[in-house]
């Protein structure tokens, strides 16, 4: 089974199988815990779709690299570097070796915002992708799910972070009541060009038809969501 090896300054420090959906970032409920303050709160995702594993940024702070280029969405290829902060997840397509699960460095215990990178690798990275040190432009219009039906805190929540979390975590902006609901369901996350869900984890329909991977969503869109029904609308 193909697999991800987390190294960091050159030295293995866990492997991971891909099953059908990892999720990286630094709070404990992604299957990939990089606990530093460099890696977004959920960072990025690999994914199976059809036989290949794609993985993608879910609109980070420092962004997501694959093989020193910058990348949103990357079909991933044996011994491909992703970069997530400053820990490198090196994809094996074959599954070789044998498992690894050695100590992590000390972390950097960070609940807070992400801070930005401000090594000379990442930006030497981005000056060659003639990029800014920055988040990036968002959407102008602001999204907001609204309830439709099921059991929530509110009755609407605003889209207005860089990505949103509709799960049974504790740091999800939407958290799904009930037993056996997914720690991480769906990331939201709010582009230049308009707001992608990406499915993580159990089932999720839009429109009545379920997402596999990831949609653009439009004003109108109806989510359900492992017995959540929201509605995704854009507001001024």
């Amino acid at each position: 089974m193909p697999k991800l090896i987390l190294q960091f300054e050159n030295r293995v420090l866990k492997e991971y199988p891909t099953g059908v959906m990892v999720t990286i970032g630094r709070l404990p409920d992604n299957m990939v815990i990089i606990d530093n303050p460099a890696v977004s709160s959920h960072h990025a995702c690999v994914y199976g779709d059809g036989d290949q594993f794609v993985v993608e940024d879910l609109q980070s702070t420092n962004g997501t690299f694959v093989n020193e280029k910058r990348v949103s969405r990357h079909t991933l290829s044996d011994g491909d570097v992703v970069l997530v902060g400053k820990h490198q997840i090196v994809f094996d397509a074959m599954g070789t070796g044998e498992a690894v699960d050695a100590a992590a460095p000390e972390p950097v215990l960070s609940m807070g915002d992400t801070v930005y990178l401000n090594t000379a690798q990442h930006r030497a990275l981005l000056a060659k992708l003639g990029e800014p040190d920055a988040k990036g432009r968002a959407v102008s219009k602001v999204g907001v799910l609204r309830v439709v039906s099921g059991r929530a805190d509110r009755s609407e929540y605003s889209l207005d972070a860089h990505t949103s979390v509709v799960g049974a975590g504790d740091s999800c902006l939407v958290r799904l009541k009930g037993w056996f609901k997914p720690k991480a369901a769906v990331a939201i996350a709010r582009k230049a060009d308009g707001y992608v869900a990406t499915l993580l984890g159990g089932t999720t329909l839009i429109n009545g038809e379920r997402l596999n991977g990831r949609s653009y969503l439009q004003d109108g869109d109806v989510l359900l969501i492992s017995g959540l029904t929201l509605e995704f609308r854009l507001r001024d």
